[in-house]
């Protein structure tokens, strides 16, 4: 029999592997790093978003390319990021850097859905941002939080490939908790704490990274309102839209403490609906597009 302290040896272990790979992994962009930098500030400028924009010039074509598309129905032809922002607004363009500089930074391993973990990352990120007021938080660390909430995922596939497949074929991402339960089982500790610490590594502040580290089991008595329950109930919306399960029946896919916020405030989440359907839109433009 595996004595505890062993045991604890053994995860800790398996955990420092995984976050060594981690750090192996493609650094961002040093575009998206600035933007980042900038999603954390209460506002931003179009001079401050192209500036950074313009430290990558793939991702600043890849950016114009998006705002010329089809989707925008714009008349006029964009060939700046300053006409890019004006035209389809600075949060577009800032979600199209993010996802261009992310996706592009990541490789996909076998058998695993990079189109839906894209998708669902995105569209949290957004939906996160909206509801952020909702539960007394700042949009943009929730945007953030939501947006890089699922790295872990990708550094347990590089690290550990056989057994994240395990976990693939069992897992589906149908509720925001049941890959990390997954995962607890088969490692011993969940994505969410990888993530929490590649949000330490990248400097971002320390609430964005322990929001992460809780959002699969928020803990109702001492965390009702935090940020880790925003989250999870962005990736629980998130999960719901992308599985086309109308809003009332999203309780089904969320730890019971946070089912208890979502109902709470449902007739606002209603309300705000149409903002998510746009949203998810947009997500799946730059998603197919990539």
């Amino acid at each position: 029999m595996t004595h505890p302290d062993e045991r604890r040896f053994n995860v800790s272990n398996k955990l420092q592997a995984i976050l060594q790979t981690a750090s192996l992994m493609p650094s961002i962009p040093k575009a998206v790093q600035e933007v980042l930098k900038l999603v954390n500030k209460e506002e931003t400028t179009i001079d401050e978003l192209a500036e950074a924009i313009a430290l990558d010039p793939v991702i600043s074509a890849k950016v114009l390319r998006m705002a010329n598309s089809a989707f925008f129905g714009r008349a006029k032809q964009v060939d700046s990021i300053e006409d890019a922002a004006l035209l389809v607004g600075t949060e577009s363009i800032r979600t199209m850097v993010l996802a261009s500089g992310l996706m592009g930074s990541f490789e996909g391993s076998q058998g695993f859905d990079m189109n839906r973990f894209w998708s669902l990352s995105l569209l949290s990120a957004h939906i996160a941002k909206d509801i952020a007021k909702l539960f007394g938080h700042d949009g943009n660390r929730a945007y953030t939080a939501a947006l890089i909430h699922g790295l872990g995922v990708l550094a347990i596939h590089k690290a550990t490939p056989e057994v994240a497949q395990r976990i693939d074929k069992d897992c589906r991402d149908t509720c925001p908790y049941d890959r990390a339960d997954a995962e607890s089982l088969a490692l011993g500790f969940h994505h969410a704490e990888v993530s929490a610490e590649i949000a330490n590594t990248w400097n971002l502040p320390k609430e964005i990274g322990e929001s992460i580290r809780h959002y699969p089991h928020p803990d109702y008595n001492y965390m009702r309102n935090s940020m880790a329950s925003l989250i999870h109930l962005s990736v629980a919306l998130a999960i719901n839209m992308a599985d086309e399960l109308p809003l009332d029946e999203s309780a089904h896919n969320m730890d019971d403490s946070v089912a208890k916020l979502r109902d709470e405030r449902l007739p606002v989440l209603q309300e705000m609906q149409p903002r998510f359907v746009q949203a998810k839109k947009m997500v799946d433009m730059l998603v197919t597009s990539h």
